[in-house]
């Protein structure tokens, strides 16, 4: 539990300088691609649409000894907040927490660009694009937030999508690969 709350206290305090000047408005940092990230996640936050998200199903494709152990009801569920451009693309900020491999709970937040197709049948449209934020894992480093960035796809229907994400098997951190799934509804 100690090293826990040190381990949290280090990474607060490293990223403490940036959620205070991005707190009051400022996003003029000396890197132009800082200041356009910073600029985009201030405004999902400040005049974003809200998002509920559902967890639902983790599938271990390949690499594991006996995948059938593992935990594929991946349960649990989120909030978020998205803006849309004028082209119907969306940049996206989630957190939501869920079953792990394990039945641990593993929280997971960050920042998502997604680009779409136009709608077609209605309302039908495909997305695809990356997200990258902080998970942590009980089984990886005792839940010291982790960074990472990987790719998402979805289908979408009006405010409702299915998404998903490729988890690539890491030497040292996971035996094998995993898709991922959940749902969004965007109010």
């Amino acid at each position: 539990m100690k090293k826990t709350l040190v381990k949290a206290l280090a990474v607060w305090m490293a990223c403490a300088p940036f959620a205070a000047r991005a707190s009051d408005g400022r996003c003029d940092y000396k890197q132009d691609w800082l200041s356009s990230a910073c600029e985009r996640v201030m405004r999902v936050a400040r005049d974003g649409t809200w998002d509920l998200y559902l967890t639902g199903y983790g599938w271990h494709i390949d690499g594991y000894d006996d995948p059938g152990s593992l935990n594929a009801n991946s349960w649990g569920g989120g909030a978020g907040k998205h803006w849309t451009d004028m082209n119907g693309n969306q940049d996206i900020l989630f957190a939501f927490a869920f079953l792990d491999s394990h039945k641990n709970i593993q929280p997971i937040g960050g920042y998502a660009r997604q680009w779409y197709t136009k709608p077609v049948l209605g309302g039908l449209s495909l997305g695809g694009g990356y997200f990258a934020g902080f998970t942590a894992r009980s089984d990886v480093a005792h839940y010291l937030p982790l960074p990472l960035a990987l790719p998402i796809g979805s289908v979408r229907y009006r405010r409702a999508s299915a998404m998903a994400t490729f988890i690539p098997r890491i030497p040292g951190i996971n035996k094998g690969d995993v898709a991922f799934f959940w749902g969004r509804y965007e109010f």
